[in-house]
């Protein structure tokens, strides 16, 4: 039995906000929030119920860059088109920008921030959150890389 793998700190901060998002709405039970091996697409995988069915959240983390998530968004839903039907690809990251999140919506990709915004649509469910707080980070050149 292999050991599970250990997070980075930006997966970790990432499980931490999906669990906390999943919380909120009654309709979902969490059962599992997992780290997944290094090889595989997806960064987390998190066993759910949304009204008492089944479904796994498949996400991957990203820095929040344009390029990072287009290349999250390909790994996403490469991953979930494998999955059975109660797979959602979701992208978390520190902040995505008001352009990466059309892209998530565009690619039919759910996508939570560190920033407060969110947007998951998982069976009849959805969950949208803006976050109105004062982003101030640096420029996109200073940004600090995580790897995921």
């Amino acid at each position: 039995m292999k050991a599970a793998r250990k997070p980075n700190e930006m997966e970790a901060l990432a499980a931490e906000a999906l669990g906390d998002l999943l919380h909120q709405v009654s309709s979902i039970k969490t059962r599992d929030i997992k780290f997944q091996p290094a090889h595989r697409k997806s960064a987390i995988l998190a066993d759910i119920d949304v009204l008492g069915r089944s479904h796994k959240l498949v996400c991957n983390v990203a820095d929040g860059q344009p390029d990072d998530v287009k290349r999250a968004l390909q790994k996403l839903r490469t991953c979930a088109d494998r999955k059975k039907d109660d797979a959602t690809p979701v992208l978390i990251a520190p902040y995505l920008t008001p352009q990466a999140r059309e892209m998530c919506a565009k690619n039919r990709v759910g996508f939570v921030d560190l920033q407060g915004n969110a947007r998951l649509m998982i069976d009849e469910v959805f969950i949208g959150k803006r976050s109105v707080r004062n982003v101030n980070l640096p420029s996109a050149a200073g940004h600090t890389r995580f790897s995921a």
